[in-house]
């Protein structure tokens, strides 16, 4: 189809010539013109070959060669982008289920810390009534404190009160009525006990030696305190408080600042 092409617009183009020169020399020298004009045909026709759209199964090997490579490159590509896109899936489904898997590890992991910390809470507990018990070896548990009652030895208010700081506590200065009913329980009756209370710092202002405050609760006998200049330390008696002088030798109550709650 080309080729007659090229050799039907060639004939024309020769016999165009051929009339143009026919009109100036009155001949035309062209006897064959598809065969005699082809370099000049060709001159001619080549930017009308070039805007021609040849058919695909006419194209240059190499341009198909070249195109057939695209085409498989671009093929090659996209399979490996599907398999890439599948391998993301792949990958973030795992993260998922792992992210799963942590997220009741973690759960597990907060429960189990919870408990043990209640474990150790409960153990600290333990521990610390079991030192309480050790360090004031010999006090008791008397209502919410732990109290030393002595029982035979009697002492003046400073030597008594210097007992009981040497076995890590205090003499008593009870802080209720609640409290004091609990303690006469466990006192002999008509017997005397010195408490922590006293008022050697100021006439009638009767503090507690523990914290130097004003003492948390008095009960007195009747016709108590008697104001003597030399009356300055309490005991108590049957349960009532007496003030009376400090170098006398009564029996002596000691209490910890521990509470057990």
């Amino acid at each position: 189809m080309v080729k007659l092409a090229l050799a039907v617009l060639c004939a024309l183009l020769a016999w165009n010539s051929c009339e143009a020169l026919a009109e100036t020399e009155s001949f035309c020298p062209l006897k064959d013109p598809p065969n005699q004009c082809g370099g000049f045909c060709l001159s001619v026709l080549t930017p009308v070959l070039n805007r021609l759209t040849i058919p695909q199964d006419q194209r240059n090997p190499s341009d198909l060669s070249k195109s057939n490579e695209v085409l498989v490159r671009q093929y090659t590509m996209e399979s490996q982008l599907a398999a890439l896109q599948e391998k993301q899936t792949t990958f973030e489904n795992s993260l998922d289920s792992q992210q799963k898997y942590l997220d009741s590890n973690q759960q597990n992991l907060t429960e189990k810390l919870d408990d043990l910390e209640s474990q150790l809470s409960a153990l600290q507990e333990t521990l610390f009534r079991v030192q309480t018990k050790i360090k004031y070896l010999g006090f008791e548990q008397i209502g919410s404190k732990y109290f030393y009652i002595e029982k035979v030895t009697e002492k003046n208010w400073s030597s008594a009160s210097k007992s009981c700081r040497n076995m890590g506590g205090h003499l008593a200065d009870i802080k209720d009525q609640e409290e004091l009913t609990a303690i006469q329980g466990n006192l002999k009756r008509d017997t005397h006990y010195w408490l922590g209370i006293n008022d050697l710092g100021r006439r009638d202002e009767y503090l507690s030696m523990a914290t130097g405050k004003p003492a948390p609760f008095l009960k007195w006998s009747s016709g108590r305190p008697t104001r003597l200049e030399t009356s300055n330390c309490v005991f108590l008696y049957n349960g009532e408080m007496y003030d009376y002088p400090c170098n006398y030798s009564f029996r002596f109550i000691c209490q910890t600042d521990e509470e057990n709650e």
